[in-house]
This record gives structure tokens, sequence and C-alpha cells, in this order.
């Protein structure tokens, strides 16, 4: 069953209050520079990267130095009118402010709306699977999603553009505006958010950016604290999980998947839950459900991120669970499974892929949310996940729901300095199963188990990825490439 998104989260969610976009607050050097000042420094407001260990920024009088550790990507940003810099080692020499943009990715998109410069782009990719409403709505009249099934014509697109932030591996080697954005590899919340700073360079758009994720700092940690001092007696322990059911890519062979991937530690700690764990792997990849099951026994809740979406029946019968109503597992019993795909597109497209990206704040009080029912109040309905066990729908966001398409996009989250959290009683059902007094990682013995293998990559994050980023036609291909790394 799927909702409209107005009844169940109301308006006030997708209201962008802040400026339009038209505005150049929170920008600088708005205009090209002539020859005869280009010696200035024309860049006051600065970026520095805390959190992020995937990208740096340099700055200089006249141009900026952007680096992507990861992928070991160097870009060169220069004010328009100003003499391009000479130096060597350069991927890509692109003025700046940029007028155009593209992206490929949804969460490029969300950043780009999260600093309010949606006006400059002209193409998006996965246009189907973007969940955004005023994204929505500009790609009905406005931006032009990249024609995927004419190479020739994606090409004319992306070269109609100042700069095309795309993903590893999807760079045109025919364009010389091509930026490789990886915030998704990020390890921590925090560091995902951040990247908000790396596309904000190519826009000018510092301030805002600052503004933007200091205020998602903040909330962040005031959550942790609130956390922490009300739940670090009674902490459920969670797993987030996977299947995927034999097909041929896989040799026809189902696999079961628990992730570790830092980020998703770092949230499950910080929402005042504890983590399974096996020995510092991203993800370990089980060859039976019963090996599978063996490592879930002591696990209290389950985040399930399982590339199709099923029914709770469904599940149980993917995970080797026979009989619900004799089992012994706290997680069946006290209906605690959940999916992060309650936002959807009309396509199917997962909002877990856009927001919660850019804003970690909101993510945490999520994550908080699930570990904790009734942390702010009875009734808590998280933004991104829904109980696959208590059957809650699934909601569509749609154009209609958008209020301004050109307006900064609003952070999602409560403000954590406003909520007072209600003390974790015991003896709730919410609790049911769970031991108190224990705050370390429950850790799994992986020795014990037939598994197919441990991986330092997180297939499941990128099963879910692939879904927005590169189609579901693939999915299952990079499920196992993934896993294989």
């Amino acid at each position: 069953m799927k909702l409209d998104i107005l009844a169940v989260l109301g308006v006030s969610l997708f209201s962008h209050a802040l400026a339009a976009s038209s505005s150049t607050a929170g920008l600088q050097s708005t205009e090209c520079v002539s020859s005869s000042d280009s010696s200035d420094n024309l860049f006051s407001v600065k970026s520095e990267v805390k959190y992020s260990k995937l990208f740096s920024i340099e700055y200089h009088d006249t141009y900026k130095i952007v680096n992507n550790l990861s992928t070991n990507n160097t870009y060169a940003l220069y004010q328009c009118g100003s003499t391009k810099p000479d130096i060597k080692n350069i991927d890509a020499f692109i003025p700046i402010p940029v007028s155009s943009a593209a992206a490929w990715s949804t969460s490029a998109a969300m950043f780009i709306e999260a600093l309010g410069v949606q006006d400059h782009v002209k193409n998006l990719g996965t246009a189907p699977s973007i969940v955004s409403a005023c994204l929505q709505e500009l790609l009905e009249d406005v931006i032009k999603p990249f024609d995927e099934g004419n190479s020739t014509s994606t090409d004319e697109q992306e070269q109609s553009n100042a700069v095309v932030f795309s993903m590893p591996g999807g760079e045109d080697t025919n364009t010389t505006n091509t930026v490789v954005s990886t915030e998704y590899l990020e390890p921590s919340a925090l560091g995902r958010s951040e990247w908000i700073k790396f596309f904000a360079v190519f826009f000018n758009a510092e301030e805002r950016a600052n503004t933007a994720f200091e205020s998602i700092e903040s909330n962040y940690d005031c959550f942790t604290k609130k956390a922490g001092e009300e739940y670090d007696d009674l902490r459920p322990v969670v797993a987030w999980t996977s299947y995927a059911g034999p097909t041929e890519y896989n040799n026809n062979t189902a696999y079961w998947q628990i992730s570790f991937a830092d980020y998703k530690y770092d949230l499950v700690r910080d929402a005042g839950a504890r983590m399974l764990n096996t020995t510092g792997a991203q993800a370990t990849m089980f060859s039976t459900a019963a090996a599978f099951l063996d490592a879930l026994e002591e696990v209290d809740i389950v985040i399930d991120e399982s590339f199709v979406s099923y029914s709770y029946d469904e599940l149980l019968k993917n995970y080797g669970v026979k009989d619900p109503s004799k089992s012994t597992y706290s997680w069946v019993t006290a209906s605690r499974v959940f999916r992060p795909d309650r936002l959807q597109s009309t396509a199917g497209g997962l909002d877990w892929f856009e927001a919660p990206v850019a804003f970690a704040d909101a993510l945490l009080q999520d994550v908080i949310g699930v570990a904790h029912p009734k942390f702010v109040k009875d009734g808590y309905q998280p933004i991104w996940f829904r109980n696959l066990a208590d059957n809650e729908p699934v909601v569509v966001v749609t154009a209609s729901n958008c209020t301004d398409m050109y307006a900064q996009r609003k952070d999602p989250a409560e403000s954590c300095s406003s909520l007072t959290f209600q003390e974790a009683n015991p003896d709730d059902e919410d609790y049911e199963g769970v031991d108190e007094n224990q705050t370390d990682d429950l850790i799994y013995d992986i020795s014990k188990s037939e598994i197919i293998n441990e991986s330092d990559s997180d297939s499941s994050d990128g099963a879910f990825l692939s879904v927005n980023a590169l189609q579901a036609a693939v999915a299952v291909a990079f499920v196992a490439l993934c896993a294989a790394m």
C-alpha cells in the first residue's frame, strides 16, 4: 500500500523555508573578474574540511584546488575572467561560479538542492529515481533528464554543461568538465553530509554550505549527547542485513549479508544502541540461511537493505524463519524489522540515497526512532525507516508536494535542543528481549559459521545505490562486484 506524503508526514517536511536560489545571499564572487583585478583574493569565505576523509579543498587568490582523495582526481576551479592557473596534474580546469551543471547520482542532486543552486542545473541522470518533490517538478519543465538510451545525445548534453558531477567509472572521456564525487563512500555520517562543501566550491556557495553544515553538526552532536544520557543502560542490538536470491550474476547461488559499514556503526552507537559486529570487516556474506540466522540469534532489531522490496512474510521466508510463531529471535517476536524505503518516487527510487546522505542529523534522529520508538513521544514515525513487520506503508513523493522548486532544501530533522527525550522503560514492549546494562557491541565469532567471504566494501549499500545510480538492470551485477572487492 502506498500513501500520499502530505497525509502521512505533512507539508512541512518538504516546504523549503530558506531563501530562494534566485537570491545571491550566501554566494561570493558572483561576477566574472577582469584581468586588472584578477590578482585579488576573491574568496573571503572559505570552507574547511573537518570530518570527510575523501576530499580536500585548497584556496588561492583566484582559484581553488579540489581533490577527490578516494579516486585521486584533482580539479582546478578558477574565477571566470581570471587567468587559468598554470599547474600540472589537473584532471579538469573549470571556471567558476559554474553557469550550468549536471549530476548523474541522486545524492549529488540533493546536495545541489541543499545549496539552493538548482536553478543552475540543466540535466540529471536516473531521473525516475529522484524522490525530491521539487527536483521532480523541475524535471517536468526546466531540467532535462539525460537521454540515457542514446550515448551521442548524452555526450552532447554533458558537453553543454560547465560541470558534470559523475560517479567513479561513469566519467565521459570525451569531455573535460567531468568531476567525480564519492560522498556515499565516506566512513562517517557527518563526513557524508560534509560533501555539501565539495559541491559548494563550484558555485562559490561556501557561506551557504558552512551555515548548513554547522547546523547539521550541532544538531547531530545534540542528538548523540541526549541519546547517550538517556539510553546508556538499555541499548538494543541492531543488525543491517540483506538477502540476494539466486541469479545469473551470482552463479545462481543465494547469499545473505550483514553490513558493518563504518557510518552505520557510528549511527547505531550515537543513537544509544549496540551494533552487531565481527572483526573489522565492512561486510560478511553467508552461504546458508542457517549460518546467517545463527549470527542474528542475539539481535534485537533488523534493518533489511535487500535490493528487492518484499513483504514481511517473504522476508522471513528468505531469511529461513519457517514458523515465526515459534521463533525465539527477539527481532521476530517483538516485530522489529525495518527497511529504509519509506519515501519513494513513483518509479520506486529511494530517498534513502538522497536526503539522508546530506542531512546526517535527520538520519541519526531516524535511527534513534528505530532503536527507541518513544524517544520523543509515543508514535514517533521515522522519516525513512518503516516497520516491515507492522506492515507500515510506503510513502510516494510527487512533484505536487513541492511548494517552491527554487528554494534551498530544508533540513528535515527536528531541532534537538527543543526536544525532551523520554526515559527508556525496560518493561516497555519496545524493549522486549533487550539485555540491560550492556554497552559494548555484540561481537559475532564468524569462525563458527559458513561464510562466503568478508569484505572491506559494503555491498548492501552498493545494492541500494545501484537502484538510483546505475538502474535496476545492473543492480545484482553491481552487488556481486562490490562483494568481491
